[in-house]
C-alpha cells in the first residue's frame, strides 16, 4: 500500500517576484550600493590578507524581526 506523504502540511501558497522584477519595482539607492561594495571589499581585502583586521561572521541566519536582531546584537 502507498501512503500520501506529499505536501500533507501545506495550507496554501503565495508567490514572490521574480529576483530581476523585484529589482525593477524596488532599485537600490546609491548610498546602499555605495555600502554593499565598500563592504564587500573590505571582506575580500581581508580575506585575501591585503588588510590585517579580523573579519567575524555571527548571528542569526535570517531576521524576521529587526528589533529582535538589534538586541541581539547589542548584546554581542
Amino acid at each position: 500500500m502507498r501512503y500520501n506523504t506529499d505536501d500533507l502540511r501545506i495550507v496554501g501558497i503565495q508567490e514572490v517576484l521574480p529576483p530581476a522584477q523585484l529589482h525593477e519595482q524596488l532599485p537600490i539607492s546609491d548610498a546602499a550600493s555605495e555600502t554593499v561594495f565598500n563592504a564587500r571589499t573590505a571582506c575580500q581585502n581581508i580575506l585575501h590578507h591585503r588588510d590585517d583586521r579580523l573579519i567575524v561572521i555571527i548571528g542569526p541566519c535570517s531576521i524576521h524581526d529587526p528589533n529582535a536582531a538589534r538586541d541581539y546584537a547589542s548584546r554581542l
